[in-house]
């Protein structure tokens, strides 16, 4: 344990000098051991260097861990770990609106498919969209959660979801595909080749399972720029970095992560979709 060397190598300011907090260094080399021992070794880390005056968590290579990895860092050290899910959430409408009107065509008319089992992640999606479009599946949340999800969006939206137990008959039918589960394996040769999926989930399960592979297209990430001068913090982040620095402002979503790269919008509905190249 002790050859990872944890240490507190600087202290981020705001611009107007108010201290934003500390930035921590953990040497982990992730490629020659097991997942178990890299989140034991990483909350070793993270305990060595951890002050009273910590209260938030912001990992770099967040997508090499799983929800249940979080969720044990976070019941360990007692700090709570920033995912970006809020922000991803909040920006999804304003990315699918500018694609959808980029290509002249209307999203109310397109299909929406949701893969999910955490009931309130689920329902804040929902809540986020049901002004954009008319047509939403649910996938994956168990009878009960799918019943409550069901009577709380009709009531608070007045939108009708639709359910399935056979994801695989229904999956050629869908535009867009927004995936919130780390464990979620589907066949992707049943989905269209020009669908949009965007994966959510913290592992980038969908990403890593269709990579190498030239359709369906994923959108893995959404890029922001922030306003800071630090030599830790690059001015194009993160959604997991932008959620703890930055009011959330439509002008500073500047990209989509789509395949493994950085892509402004527009050159991703010229490039990925109407020319249909490998981005």
């Amino acid at each position: 344990m002790p050859a990872i060397k944890p240490k507190i190598l600087d202290t981020v300011y705001r611009n107007n000098g108010e201290e934003i907090g500390k930035v921590g260094g953990i040497i982990l080399n992730s490629t020659n051991m097991e997942k178990e021992e890299l989140v034991e070794k990483l909350i070793f880390g993270i305990e060595k260097i951890n002050e009273d005056s910590i209260d938030t968590l912001i990992i770099e290579e967040l997508s090499l861990l799983s929800k249940e990895d979080i969720q044990l860092i976070q019941k360990r050290t007692k700090l709570k770990v920033l995912d970006g899910k809020k922000v991803l959430i909040f920006f999804l409408p304003i990315v699918l609106n500018r694609i959808y009107k980029g290509l002249k065509e209307d999203l109310k008319d397109k299909e929406v498919l949701i893969l999910g089992d955490e009931e309130e992640t689920i329902k804040e999606v929902i809540e986020a969209l049901h002004k954009e479009v008319r047509f939403v599946t649910l996938v994956g949340a168990n009878k009960d959660s799918i019943e409550s999800i069901s009577k709380y969006i009709l009531e608070k939206t007045g939108l009708s979801l639709f359910t399935s137990k056979n994801i695989d008959k229904i999956l050629a039918n869908y535009s867009i595909i927004i995936n919130l589960k780390d464990n979620n394996y589907i066949d992707i040769n049943r989905v269209k080749k020009e669908a949009l999926v965007f994966d959510l989930s913290i592992g980038k399960i969908l990403y890593k399972t269709i990579k190498n592979k030239r359709r369906p297209i994923v959108i893995e990430e959404f890029i922001f720029k922030i306003d800071m001068e630090t030599r830790w913090i690059e001015s194009l982040v993160y959604s997991h970095v932008y959620e703890y620095f930055c009011e959330f402002n439509s002008k500073d979503l500047k990209g989509l992560i789509v395949n493994g790269n950085i892509n402004n919008i527009e050159d991703f509905i010229d490039y990925g979709i109407r020319n249909k190249g490998r981005l």
